[in-house]
């Protein structure tokens, strides 16, 4: 399986993939953009990814598990910046 990576959820956009919070409550949120930062570090991964819901779920921020059989299952920190938007920034050590 592949990684939870810049050109994996790249190919994912307009698709949905899972997530479990601490309760095991999985919600359904759609990628709708995979972006690369103004300035790279060749050293380093680093990309967001921007998350929409259905408009009658809202997930505070916090550490969840992230599923899809693209990537298999990782935990991320996701944070909201509206109702039903959500973004996840990676940005690791190659």
């Amino acid at each position: 399986m592949k990684k939870f990576d810049f050109e994996t959820l790249n190919n994912l956009i307009d698709q949905s993939i899972q997530l479990k919070d601490g309760e095991n409550k999985i919600v359904e949120l759609k990628v709708e953009k995979v972006s690369l930062p103004k300035a790279s570090d060749p050293g380093y991964e680093a990309f967001s990814v921007d998350l929409s819901s259905e408009k009658d779920v809202h997930c505070p921020s916090g550490n969840y598990l992230f599923s899809h059989d693209a990537f298999g299952e990782t935990q991320l920190f996701m944070s909201p910046y509206a109702a039903d938007k959500y973004q996840i920034v990676i940005a690791r050590k190659k």
